[in-house]
């Protein structure tokens, strides 16, 4: 509620608070020539002024064919977009569109020639697939401004949104009422905003790709109306639009009593943007994380909304690489993206793809020509040509598709792809495991004869990608890595797999990533005598090779047991941060069946006054760890008997207790560790059903040495949160944080 009071004073201004920042990037300058020949072929020429796009296919083609074709070279570079643009689009598409009327035709001319525009629309991402949307909206824009477009890169990213691409076939946008989602009116829009000053300042410096996040939201978009709307009503700092969805207020009931789940909600401003209601209206998540994301485009800066559990989010960008949460984000399924949804390896390898502008550019020029030697059946100047793309984008994963396309067609053998693969492709890929795995995988379906050492060795290199991987709840791995599991046939594989795995993200893994994982072993094998054999095992002989130092044949059963726990320790953390019940209580079970710690806490004085019964808590979460913590006992501290953890020097450590399933809650009370007690003083305890919106329930400055807190009758909820707030950064650790329900 704070932040809401804090973005309230902000946000309801006419003007941005802050002075224009200088731009964080300076236009790249391309080693490569643009691209200004008209010298086409003359049949070329002559099939471009019918308008047959078959008969230009054709004639594009049998100027390529027959010679090496080059992507420097600007006749080349030219037949080869042209080539490119017709694939995508269709021959009989453009020729029909073209004759629906003579400025079309007109205008589809011009586009041919203009190799500036056909770059900024082939190399945008994501192009309109088999279909008039990304020509139209363009041809719009272009009669509009009757045949001099100011902005092309923003025409493009505009006709990107509404056509969507092979890999998104149909947005929603094409199917949404024409008055009031308008490519015109909002090109209009941004055009009007930037000759005034109104934008970000490195708006200007944004390439089509981005701008894609600036000018809508494919899969959920708001009205035009509420981009005007929201450009004049919402101004903020340029770095503070992460705060922007708390201009409205949070809210379930209209002012005049109607849920937000009925149709009358919004009456009666039914006739208002959706921006301008729901600020003047308030709403739940879903709206309130849109009005942040379309407060943040309407100023240029790039955004989407995200699906979360139970609630949306959104996410912001103000400068290359770096997106930052909003409500909840930037984590979650993003409603608008390029490869794939599952924010963040998404954006992350979005961002990788196109971060350097002189790479990427000359990337989809090798590309053009790599299709145009396909087009002419030159299968193995194509098949080179891709990998030379490759070495200035190695991450693009449609490349990364066509080549692996080309090897399987012209069937290459078995050694060939496990030498590729081993080679040089998965090197590639630190920092991007999910997008490896994805990428390898129609090759290792192709290879899938390989020897298990080799696809061990193969796997192996993935988790080593993987577990260097930025990662969320948000990216689901199980289907993954049952992949590998169901391509492996003896119990000494599947436990090698077991044993590389763990040990890779044991020894420099994301937290989240491991306890993923975790889980996914958890629930795949110890179901049953036999796999809790193979997963015991393997997370032994992990822990053991992930050490200190490397484990040792006939090393004492006490330094075995230490780094057993040392392992299990650190397992049980990244169930936590993954938010994993089941993985979370297996290893914990698994932790104290090796090791019996000392350790008693002391009885509850309060119990008795506590209305309901002990609710049964599925997940402990801590939001930092240190030396001094006690994992194994987490699970302890949700119960009477207590349990320990310490958290490392925070200005606002914070337990979170995930019950089994959502309740009504009575209260819960807290009781502090033995010894410096001092520490945690100022103590706020909050609820929530969703696990990202919190309702605080009671405060104190001075928090007593156990703390009992009673909850307003009829208070539901799955999650409570406890938080101290530090003048300084300090430690915090608590025996008891016990919940009661009724």
């Amino acid at each position: 509620m704070r932040l809401r009071t804090y973005a309230l004073l902000l946000v309801l201004g006419l003007a941005p608070l802050l002075p224009a920042m200088a731009a964080d990037e300076p236009e790249s300058k391309l080693a490569l020539a643009p691209v200004k020949s008209k010298k086409l072929p003359e049949s070329v020429r002559k099939a471009l002024d019918k308008g047959d796009y078959a008969e230009v296919q054709n004639a594009v083609q049998e100027a390529l064919k027959g010679q090496k074709i080059s992507y420097k070279e600007a006749r080349d570079v030219h037949l080869s977009m042209l080539n490119e643009w017709i694939r995508v689009t269709g021959p009989g598409i453009l020729t029909s569109y073209g004759a629906e009327d003579k400025e079309k035709k007109r205008f589809l001319e011009k586009f041919a020639y203009d190799t500036e525009w056909l770059e900024l629309y082939l190399s945008c991402g994501l192009v309109p697939w088999q279909k008039t949307t990304g020509m139209d909206v363009l041809y719009r824009i272009w009669a509009e401004e009757k045949g001099d477009v100011k902005n092309k890169a923003l025409a493009v990213a505009l006709a990107s949104c509404w056509g969507g691409g092979e890999t998104w076939p149909s947005p929603p946008l094409e199917k949404m009422l024409p008055n009031k989602y308008n490519p015109v009116r909002r090109y209009k829009f941004f055009q009007r905003q930037e000759e005034r000053g109104l934008l970000h300042p490195n708006y200007p410096n944004l390439k089509p790709w981005e701008l894609r996040f600036v000018v809508a939201n494919p899969q959920q978009d708001w009205d035009d109306a509420s981009y005007e709307f929201a450009a004049k009503a919402i101004n903020m700092p340029w770095d503070k639009y992460n705060l922007a969805c708390w201009a409205a207020a949070y809210t379930g009931t209209s002012k005049f009593g109607d849920s937000v789940q009925g149709g009358a909600y919004n009456l009666p401003y039914a006739n208002e943007s959706w921006a301008e209601a729901t600020l003047r209206n308030g709403g739940v998540c879903g709206a309130m994380s849109h009005l942040g994301m379309v407060a943040a485009m309407a100023h240029g800066i790039p955004s989407y909304t995200c699906g979360q559990p139970g609630h949306c989010a959104y996410a912001v960008r103000p400068e290359r690489g770096n997106w930052v949460g909003g409500f909840g984000g930037p984590d979650g399924g993003m409603h608008n993206h390029i490869f794939g949804n599952r924010a963040p390896t998404s954006y992350n390898l979005m961002e990788a793809v196109f971060g350097d502008d002189e790479k990427i550019a000359r990337a989809y020029r090798k590309s053009f020509a790599a299709r145009a030697m396909e087009s002419v059946g030159d299968a193995k100047g194509a098949e080179k040509m891709w990998k030379s793309a490759l070495k200035d984008a190695p991450l693009h994963p449609f490349f990364r598709k066509a080549l692996h396309t080309l090897m399987v067609n012209r069937k290459a053998t078995v050694e060939e792809c496990y030498e590729y693969l081993s080679g040089s492709m998965l090197k590639e890929y630190n920092g991007h495991g999910v997008a490896a795995m994805e990428a390898s995988a129609d090759l290792m379906e192709h290879a899938s004869g390989m020897e298990e050492k080799h696809l061990l060795n193969i796997y192996q290199m993935q988790h080593q990608a993987l577990a260097t991987t930025p990662n969320s709840w948000a990216v689901k791995l199980s289907e993954l890595v049952q992949r590998h599991a169901e391509t492996l046939q003896s119990d000494a594989s599947r436990q090698q797999y077991l044993t590389d795995m763990f040990t890779e993200h044991i020894k420099r893994g994301d937290g989240t990533t491991f306890g993923q994982l975790l889980e996914w072993a958890v629930n795949t094998y110890v179901a049953t005598e036999a796999g809790s054999r193979i997963f015991n095992k393997a997370f032994a002989k992990a822990a053991d090779a992930a050490g200190d130092a490397p484990g040792q044949g006939g090393e004492a059963a006490e330094e075995r047991s230490k780094k057993m726990s040392q392992a299990y320790a650190k397992a049980i953390i990244a169930a936590e941060q993954a938010r994993s019940a089941p993985a979370f209580r297996a290893l914990t079970k698994g932790a104290l069946a090796i090791a019996k710690p000392d350790f008693k806490a002391d009885a509850l004085e309060k119990r008795e006054e506590m209305k309901g019964k002990v609710g049964k808590g599925a997940l402990f979460r801590i939001s930092t760890t240190s030396p001094h913590d006690a994992p194994m006992l987490h699970a302890g501290i949700m119960t009477l008997e207590g349990g320990k953890c310490h958290t490392a020097k925070e200005e606002r450590p914070t337990f979170i207790v995930e019950l089994q399933k959502p309740a009504h809650v009575t209260g819960c009370i807290i009781r502090k560790t033995n010894g410096n007690e001092g520490r945690m003083r100022k103590a706020i305890i909050s609820t929530s059903e969703d696990g990202a919106t919190w309702f605080k329930r009671e405060e104190v400055a001075d928090m007593p040495k156990e703390w009992a807190v009673h909850f307003p009758e009829g208070t539901r909820a799955k999650w409570v949160k406890l938080e101290f707030e530090n003048t300084n950064p300090d430690f915090a650790h608590i025996s008891h944080f016990v919940t009661f329900t009724r």
